[in-house]
């Protein structure tokens, strides 16, 4: 039994060390671009980056709520502890949420922005471009915050069918996705109802992508991208967005999508010969990939490729087939050597709603918590905390000494592993002279 604890303790403190090494290595200069952000405040009993970075720490240690952060508080251990690893003293986070009621959302917004602008050009994401040119960047919205009342005037609101009113806040969020699991946040937009009674998901949407784009835009003017959205965007808004900001993109094509250029596709399938298959073996799965492509297809004067995969999936044990469908549309050029590329990164957006918004709801981050009940303002600036949390966790996971520890102990999950670093900072003490070290120590952290 000492021996399973000194084990669990050594995991708990090699996390903590990750998380240190990961900000000094990739961020080393974050907590003093807090110190720059404007302070509205009366009283200053705390530095900016004190309180900025509690907020911050309230997601990276997954609390999962500003009364649960307050709790560890009390411990003298975690105190001393967070103080030995930011440098700061720890504040109550009723303080914190003060400070978050006045802070403009662009501050943590744009700090957001240069920790993604430091990762590009520190090259950490390189090997993740599109055929080697450009970064894929998925489009998708989630849910944050649903009230049985009105919440403040920047509210969404439905009515069922039943009658009942519901009031909630919706964002949009352009994340940058790789193969190997990241979905990184890069800008955020709050969706609003354009002025309608009713909230309209696809116009809503759509016209908060043209804000989001501009965000994008701004953030980074000379980023080669290449944009992954789901089936609500196939249209000539979209497609004349991204070709004037010089963006490539690749966008799910439903049933129901521009119907003129969808009449038009049977015909030209029964004329196309050309079909590529790949075939692989995945556990008990057997995987048949058929594809066939089309170019020179137009829509509205922009001129378009079609890729479809159909994927047939034959269980050996049990003989289940499953057979599923992917479509896309693009404005590269398709050709037999990057066909598989095109499909594959089109079905990549959905690591967007896996890895990004599925995590942070369901794995320790509680998206969907109300971190402020008061001010949306004051929401907003949590999120964007908890998006650069998740960011900094991501890093720490991909790195090599840790996606080494997960592979040699498949029992250990990533819920236990964050367990053991939140109990090392409540009842062990983390070492000055180890931190020190490692402060002194020139080390260079690995992605896989």
């Amino acid at each position: 039994m000492i021996f399973q604890s000194q084990e669990n303790d050594s995991k708990g403190k090699l996390i903590i060390y990750q998380v240190y090494k990961t900000i000094k290595q990739f961020f080393p200069d974050i907590f003093e671009r807090m110190s720059h952000f404007s302070d509205y405040r009366e009283r200053k009993q705390y530095e900016l980056a004190e309180l900025v970075t509690a907020g911050i720490a309230m997601f990276l240690f997954k609390e999962g709520s500003r009364n649960a952060m307050n709790i560890d508080r009390t411990e003298v251990k975690f105190k001393s502890n967070y103080k030995r690893l930011f440098k700061f003293n720890l504040p109550h986070m009723d303080t914190v949420d003060d400070l978050f009621c006045l802070l403009k959302e662009e501050e943590l917004e744009t700090l957001k922005a240069s920790l993604v602008t430091g990762l590009i050009e520190q090259k950490v994401l390189r090997k993740f471009k599109f055929l080697g040119k450009s970064y894929i960047i998925a489009i998708d919205g989630t849910g944050v915050s649903s009230y049985d009342y009105k919440h403040c005037d920047c509210c969404l609101k439905k009515t069922s069918k039943n009658g009942v009113i519901t009031y909630f806040h919706n964002v949009l969020e352009a994340k940058l996705v790789t193969s190997n699991g990241l979905s990184i946040s890069l800008a955020t937009e709050w969706i609003s109802n354009e002025g309608k009674e009713e909230y309209d998901k696809q116009d809503c949407e759509l016209n908060a992508f043209k804000r989001l784009a501009v965000k994008i835009k701004h953030f980074f003017p000379r980023l080669p991208i290449l944009i992954t959205a789901d089936g609500l965007y196939p249209n000539q808004y979209f497609f004349e967005i991204c070709i004037n900001n010089g963006w490539d993109f690749i966008v799910t094509l439903q049933d129901k999508s521009l119907k003129a250029l969808q009449e038009e596709i049977p015909w030209l399938k029964i004329k196309c010969s050309v079909v590529r298959s790949v075939f692989r073996v995945e556990k008990y799965n057997e995987i048949t990939l058929n594809y066939i492509y089309l170019n020179d297809l137009y829509h509205k004067g922009f001129k378009l490729s079609w890729v479809e995969c159909e994927e047939k999936i034959v269980n050996s044990k049990t003989g289940i087939e499953k057979i599923t469908k992917f479509i896309h549309l693009t404005n590269i050029a398709i050709d037999n050597k990057n066909y598989f590329n095109i499909s594959d990164t089109g079905r990549l957006r959905w690591k967007i709603e896996n890895e990004g918004f599925n995590t942070q709801k369901n794995g320790g981050y509680a998206l969907e918590h109300k971190y402020s009940r008061v001010s949306f303002l004051a929401m907003k600036n949590n999120y964007q905390c908890l998006q650069i949390a998740h960011i900094i966790n991501q890093l720490v996971l991909k790195s090599q000494s840790i996606s080494t520890l997960l592979k040699e102990n498949p029992k250990l999950t990533i819920f236990k592993l964050w367990e053991r670093f939140k109990s090392f900072l409540i009842e062990l003490s983390l070492l000055e002279d180890d931190l020190l070290q490692l402060n002194n120590q020139k080390f260079q952290i690995r992605i896989t």
